[in-house]
């Protein structure tokens, strides 16, 4: 390169340079200035030290959330991180091969590549707090089930991008059931299905963390014919039962990179071809949803569940008369004994496994 065209070149940079600056310059123009004494006094009319100590991060905090067309320049730079850089590194986000989409935040990837197995000691924890749960419950004539969803990547490794080594260590889930075996504690390791029903279709969504319809109505089958020896009135609808309709998605992923919208993806949603009774109860108390069902012969159930649940609750709620479903896995004793149910299901997913140490069992 001549000295005359790196001089154009470093004059073509610093040109662009200062139209950023400039834009920036006008964009703060029109931004919405926070009030300094409001943060001072933080509402209370008074000034304390320790509003003085935080008055820069709390203006700097101010100033960004309130920049003019914030949004809309986060969503722009993510656009241009997409589609013209092609990178495939985000926060929270990596992009594999195909379009598959991979969550890595909360220790997911770190859980994929097996470098942190559960100690002996954790292990032993959350197998005495399950064995407990399970006697306890079953002294009161209630049926416990516990379901391990899998990880978008345990189920579709062969998307994630080349050069992800594995340790040759156990996963979370294969020390769990491993020593839960002999325990009487029901356990569902949902792996093995959803291998075996991501040979016929895709079980999960690109641009999502989570199962799709299809994959959501195989765990659900799963479920119900775990229990079906106990309670023979639950018959999960085949497939067949539904009629399969495209429809377009874009998920929590493409959410996180800014994308949600931009990001598309072609999924099967499943139309019912039955009547579908269920009917969820109004203003349910925080942290719960509940759906009834008017056929009494039915069980009644509590399922303490994360996220994954959420596909599943269109399946279920036709099978119980009467379903109280909670956010969490920490299993409460008297919300039990009040609803007095037939079924206790705890479902967790993969990547979660490790919180059952802490999470499992309230008085």
């Amino acid at each position: 390169m001549t000295d005359r065209v790196k001089s154009k070149h470093s004059s073509t940079i610093a040109f662009f340079l200062i139209v950023a600056l400039i834009l920036l310059g006008v964009f703060g123009m029109f931004t919405r200035w926070a009030n300094p004494a409001d943060l001072l006094n933080q509402g209370t009319g008074r000034v304390s030290f320790s509003s003085i100590v935080d008055f820069p991060r709390n203006y700097g905090n101010s100033f960004n959330n309130n920049f003019f067309q914030r949004d809309y320049l986060i969503r722009l730079e993510y656009w241009t991180r997409f589609n013209v850089l092609r990178e495939t590194v985000f926060p929270q986000v990596l992009l594999g091969k195909d379009g598959w989409m991979y969550y890595t935040n909360e220790g997911n990837l770190d859980y994929y590549q097996r470098v942190n197995p559960l100690t002996d000691n954790q292990t032993t924890i959350i197998r005495s707090n399950l064995v407990q749960m399970q006697r306890l419950l079953a002294n009161e004539g209630i049926t416990f089930l516990f379901v391990i969803a899998p990880n978008k990547e345990t189920i579709y490794p062969q998307f994630l991008p080349d050069g992800i080594a594995r340790a040759d260590n156990p996963t979370w889930a294969d020390q769990i059931v491993t020593s839960l075996r002999g325990s009487g504690v029901n356990v569902l390791d949902l792996r093995p299905v959803m291998l075996e029903n991501a040979k016929e279709a895709p079980v999960y969504f690109k641009t999502d963390t989570h199962w799709n319809p299809v994959g959501a109505r195989a765990a659900y089958d799963a479920i119900l014919m775990n229990l079906q020896p106990g309670f023979p009135i639950l018959k999960p609808h085949p497939l067949t039962d539904f009629k399969q309709v495209p429809e377009i998605a874009s998920g929590d992923l493409a959410a996180l990179i800014h994308l949600k919208g931009e990001v598309n993806e072609t999924f099967m949603a499943l139309h019912a071809l039955f009547n579908k009774p269920s009917r969820g109860l109004k203003d349910p108390p925080a942290g719960q949803m509940i759906t009834v069902m008017p056929d009494k012969k039915l069980p009644r159930a509590v399922i303490f569940r994360d996220s994954f649940f959420n596909g599943l609750q269109p399946f279920t709620s036709e099978h119980f008369s009467r379903c109280v479903y909670v956010s969490g896995w920490m299993v409460d004793r008297n919300l039990i004994a009040e609803e007095k149910p037939d079924i206790v299901i705890l479902e967790v997913a993969e990547r979660y496994l490790n919180r059952l140490v802490d999470e499992a069992w309230t008085e």
